[in-house]
């Protein structure tokens, strides 16, 4: 798919993004949706997953949210103001904000939701705020940049400028949660999740449904829907046959079925496609043997064939990948380009780094998570290198699972894909290749380069615009040159959505499979 391709179906998103006139918008019914296994965690501090997202986002409100432009709007701050020297960020809370328990929100939850969000999984939110890094290294008892200034303002200091700020504070991590709740309960609120949300939270039947109930208190008032059912189903084919008999109102299309229902009469019209700002890629231990060895890294890298992938098993659907950052990404840079497929350099390396035609390697164990899709790519993996001799051998965990070996570092060879948390390439690159986040805080591969750190943080600080994009763009080549990461494809949302649903976003940040669109904005037309 083309470049020019792409930017044609992000524009049609944003068209298909806007909201139904209001007159037409009625009250009541349960959305069901399915995921192929169950989220993690609904704690927005440990969260680290779509799927985890997907009922979070549901469950609690953040400062600011995203529209379907993916512009900063108002959500539980009703503005917001910036110093000259843009590192003092004032928030004004919107007064009559209550909890699902009933208590009203006060400027106190925010800084304990960010002081307890900055100890979970991804710290990397918070850092840039004064004194969080002594906070993190646990010198202080508090974040001194995070300061209420009364019960309906407060003022947040960063370290210096940082362009996306607020979008992070448009991140799940970034959800505020009642201290006392989150105190009382301790793990048990990752699975008795208490926020200011449309939804609130009902049950939780482990590998069956997670159920979530309108809240009428919400601040923008009782959400359309009365009940979002999000439905356990590992075999994406199960899914698609439960969408085709009414008890869906959603799936995605099956691997190997698009150009299918492409051309069903029946399914054609509720068929949709948009790009988001995702990548599915492979990644590499690069502490340990033997992927410690750049060369070996490379020899991989040569012997993958993304366009199978693309062509073959999802039917061009999807956009091959030359880089980590999506073409719907800012910053975007259409002539990145990682090592090209070619089996005769793949043997060259593979013999230069001690193991010609993979003698003396051993079986290298490729770890993925549960999914048909990821299954069917793996195998295509195996193939390729076993042409080059390399011995694959897979091995299949569900997603927590999954998660937890990439995260502690136990996966030497692994399947790892990354969906933006807000529209920025600092989030893929710093996050996913800064040594300040390796492990479970997002650099997986543990990978280590002080000059890829020298041009991230160069990056960071710099203002919006052409100069910082350059800076990124030298970062990704520096990753894709040192073959840390193999891209395979850029991701798009590809779903069956009954007719009868109205007004859900499909924003490059909104992908249906894992509903990370508001659908408190959701109504049933039926």
């Amino acid at each position: 798919m083309s470049a020019h391709r792409v930017l044609l179906l992000l524009t049609l998103a944003f068209a298909l993004a806007l909201p139904a006139p209001a007159a037409a918008q009625k009250k009541g019914g349960t959305l069901r949706a399915a995921f192929g296994s169950d989220p993690p965690t609904l704690d927005p501090a440990q969260a680290t997953d779509t799927t985890s997202s997907a009922v979070i986002r549901q469950i609690f409100d953040t400062l600011v949210e995203l529209d379907a432009m993916l512009q900063p709007v108002p959500a539980l701050a009703e503005r917001w103001g910036v110093s000259t020297d843009q590192r003092v960020y004032t928030f004004t809370l919107r007064r009559g904000v209550r909890f699902h328990h009933g208590r009203e929100m006060r400027a106190a939850d925010v800084k304990s939701s960010f002081e307890r969000a900055a100890k979970g999984k991804r710290p990397w939110v918070f850092e840039k705020i004064v004194g969080a890094r002594e906070f993190l290294r646990g010198q202080v008892a508090e974040i001194r940049g995070i300061r209420p200034l009364n019960d309906w303002t407060v003022e947040i200091t960063l370290e210096r400028p940082f362009a996306p700020f607020l979008s992070l504070m448009a991140y799940d991590a970034a959800a505020i949660v009642p201290r006392e709740e989150a105190a009382r309960l301790g793990v048990e609120f990752a699975t008795r999740p208490v926020g200011t949300g449309a939804f609130r939270f009902v049950s939780w039947r482990r590998d069956d449904q997670v159920v979530l109930e309108a809240f009428s208190g919400h601040f923008r008032g009782a959400p359309h829907l009365d009940r979002i059912v999000f439905r356990i189903i590992p075999a994406e084919i199960t899914r698609f046959n439960e969408y085709k008999t009414g008890n869906l109102e959603w799936s995605e299309i099956p691997t190997g079925h698009c150009r299918a229902v492409q051309g069903d009469p029946i399914l054609k019209p509720e068929w949709a496609i948009w790009p988001i700002l995702g990548t599915h890629a492979v990644r590499f231990n690069v502490e340990r043997p033997p992927f410690s060895d750049r060369r070996l890294r490379l020899a991989v890298a040569h012997a993958i064939e993304p366009r199978a992938i693309v062509g073959g098993l999802l039917e061009g659907c999807v956009v091959e990948g030359k880089g980590i950052l999506p073409p719907a990404m800012p910053g975007f840079n259409p002539g990145v380009g990682g090592p090209r497929f070619d089996r005769v350099e793949a043997r060259r390396l593979l013999a230069e780094a001690g193991f010609p035609g993979g003698r003396g390697l051993g079986p290298v164990t490729f770890h993925y998570n549960t999914s048909d899709l990821n299954q069917r790519i793996a195998e295509l993996l195996q193939s390729q290198l076993k042409e080059i001799g390399i011995t694959l051998e897979l091995r299949r965990l569900d997603w927590a699972a999954h998660i937890k070996l990439v995260d502690e570092g136990r996966a030497p060879f692994f399947r790892q894909g990354w969906i933006a948390d807000y529209p920025d390439p600092e989030n893929f690159l710093a996050v996913l290749f800064h040594s300040r986040n390796v492990g479970a805080a997002g650099n997986t591969s543990r990978y280590r380069n002080p000059a890829l750190d020298r041009l991230l943080d160069e990056a960071d600080g710099m203002a919006p615009g052409p100069a910082r994009f350059k800076r990124y763009q030298q970062a990704e080549q520096m990753v894709l040159t040192d073959a840390v990461w193999i891209s395979l494809y850029h991701y798009t949302s590809r779903a069956l959505i009954k007719p009868y649903v109205k007004g859900l976003e499909r924003s490059p940040l909104s992908s249906a499979p894992e509903f990370l669109a508001p659908l408190r904005k959701v109504w049933l037309d039926k």
